[in-house]
């Protein structure tokens, strides 16, 4: 598992930590006053044994990634995401009112020998597309494993970054004994054919392989659905979505929709930033909710549910679409909002 996976490390954590010194002292001994951020307080673990141990609920992983995005011939960048996330997060204020005792940050998944590998191929060039959607493979397994043991520590894993190739990875870590059933908020279904692997069909590989039971999308932009989704929708009482309505937005209509079409006690939730408009992203749009509706939707599935996600994907987030701390920002507050 080491292999696979690199753990966060106090000596890490440290470089969050904000030097804010006194200014009326000469030395840098003070510090300014006695406040204390998420990087000075967030649990750590250095290992996979005693995770059920740990008093967080969240255990914060990353994938820092872009594979499959380029697979599914989208643009790179969303391997930046957790790095961005990580500089806007850890830099909260702990207090009484804010507690990151919630929140473990446990790591990131290891991909740099797999971009290594990537970094010279062109998607447009279909034999290098194929050897995308191979590296994708073994990516998945690589998140399975992480998963499965946070998953089996009575845990909710939170991943931040990477393409939404990684839906399929997570789902079947909690679907290989029981399917699961799934809201993802996206402006597409992620519904393409389950013929290689890309950021465009986990969803499919996870119905097709039985992992994923009910499937509901919110915000779906029915200009981006194929002929043969749509068939593949109407066929199946498994498979329905919302559309996104340009007009106004229901927060508690569309959840309910959600709600009434899965297993609220055994689901999970995905997060696609693609449907936020203009937010910088693999497949960026000016048409989509805007960052308060998409903070309402993630918070007000979380209070209807009978339980919490088993777990959290967040993914897409490219932050150098963006201005600086932009993307961070956005996602730390989604996180942030978790109760």
């Amino acid at each position: 598992m080491k292999s696979h996976f690199e753990f966060f490390t106090r000596e890490k954590l440290n470089q969050y930590i904000s030097k804010r010194f006194d200014l009326n002292e000469n030395s840098v001994s003070n510090l300014e006053d006695s406040s204390r951020t998420y990087a000075q307080e967030i649990e750590l673990s250095d290992g996979l044994e005693n995770l059920s141990d740990l008093k967080a609920t969240y255990i914060l992983i990353g994938i820092p990634e872009d594979i499959g995005v380029r697979a599914n011939l989208g643009r790179a960048g969303a391997s930046e995401a957790w790095s961005s996330f990580l500089n806007s997060f850890l830099g909260l204020q702990n207090t009484s009112f804010n507690a990151v005792s919630r929140f473990c940050v446990l790591g990131n998944v290891i991909t740099e020998d797999l971009m290594s590998q990537a970094a010279g191929l062109d998607s447009s060039i279909h034999r290098d597309r194929i050897q995308l959607s191979h590296l994708v493979q073994v990516l998945d397994q690589r998140v399975s494993e992480i998963a499965i043991k946070i998953i089996e520590a009575g845990k909710i894993p939170v991943v931040m970054g990477g393409g939404h190739n990684n839906c399929y990875p997570l789902l079947r870590a909690c679907g290989y004994t029981e399917p699961i059933d799934c809201i993802n908020i996206d402006a597409h279904t992620d519904l393409r054919a389950a013929k290689g692997r890309h950021s465009g069909n986990g969803f499919s590989h996870a119905i097709k392989e039985g992992y994923l039971k009910s499937y509901f999308m919110v915000g779906i932009q029915e200009n981006y659905l194929s002929q043969p989704m749509i068939d593949f929708i109407s066929k199946s009482d498994a498979v329905n979505y919302s559309r996104f309505n340009a007009q106004y937005l229901d927060v508690n209509g569309e959840v309910e929709k959600a709600l009434r079409h899965i297993d609220s006690n055994y689901f999970a939730l995905e997060v696609d930033m693609d449907a936020v408009a203009n937010f910088p992203s693999s497949a960026q749009s000016p048409v989509g909710y805007s960052f308060q509706e998409m903070r309402s939707l993630i918070n007000e599935i979380i209070k209807q549910a009978n339980r919490l996600p088993r777990y959290i994907h967040i993914c897409e987030a490219a932050p150098k679409y963006g201005y600086p701390n932009q993307v961070g920002k956005a996602l730390a507050t989604l996180v942030n909002d978790l109760p």
